[in-house]
């Protein structure tokens, strides 16, 4: 779409990785905070100095690091219920199978992260930035996400029932086959998205949620009701109806 930036050159001048990351035998021993110091330093100095963070696969009770350096990061198949991690950066981050269930991301930056078959139900996401993220099969059942920017995510087959999507932006997102019964949708935009083969059946719009330009037909829609929504922000299909 027209004026939406691609990651790759925005994420590439971030993260340039200069040789090989230390690997996780080598830190063993070290405390969470000082791998946390060392990574902070790999992303500032462009993988110089420091080393980059691997906590995939580990189980880690109430990590607690808000406002911290997680570019790029290795946190696969982590185990991080209930963290604390506001205002965290994890551009590029890979988090794909890993737990954050009830976890408080609130203005956490996930620009093109890797999230697929995350687990965030009953997490806090609001304000977030999800931009380019890959969510596909993403549990975020329950979760808040008001005022989130998923632009351009892929949310294929994520579970979104009963999430809060209040003023959210979903511009050109991939919501095909994913399940908002039940969200609230009110003031959310999902211009130019897509919601095929989608399930919004009980879901709350008013007339600041946008569908205009998204790719979605009768059966889509099937169960929420569409009259608060105003006509030019329907799916083009819905506008002779």
């Amino acid at each position: 779409m027209p004026g939406l930036r691609s990651p790759r050159a925005w994420v590439r001048r971030r993260l340039v990785v200069v040789g090989a990351p230390v690997g996780k035998e080598t830190m063993e021993g070290i405390p969470l905070a000082k791998r946390l110091e060392n990574h902070a330093l790999w992303v500032r100095t462009e993988g110089r100095e420091g080393s980059r963070i691997d906590l995939s696969r580990e189980s880690i009770p109430e990590f607690d690091a808000p406002d911290a350096v997680l570019t790029g990061a290795k946190l696969n198949d982590a185990d991080l219920r209930q963290a604390e991690m506001l205002d965290d950066d994890l551009v590029g981050s890979d988090l794909g199978e890993a737990d954050l269930r009830g976890a408080d991301l609130r203005g956490a930056n996930f620009t093109a992260a890797n999230l697929k078959g995350i687990r965030l139900r009953g997490a806090k996401l609001d304000r977030a930035n999800l931009q380019h993220a890959e969510l596909p099969f993403a549990d975020l059942r329950d979760a808040t996400l008001v005022e989130v920017d998923l632009t351009e995510a892929n949310l294929m087959g994520a579970k979104l029932q009963g999430v809060d999507l209040r003023k959210a932006k979903l511009r050109a997102a991939d919501l095909s086959d994913a399940d908002l019964e039940g969200a609230n949708l009110s003031g959310t935009d999902f211009s130019y998205a897509s919601i095929l083969g989608g399930n919004l059946k009980g879901a709350t719009v008013d007339s600041d949620t946008s569908f205009q330009f998204a790719k979605a037909d009768a059966a889509d829609l099937r169960g929420v009701d569409l009259s608060p929504v105003k006509k030019e922000n329907l799916p083009a299909a819905f506008w002779e109806k």
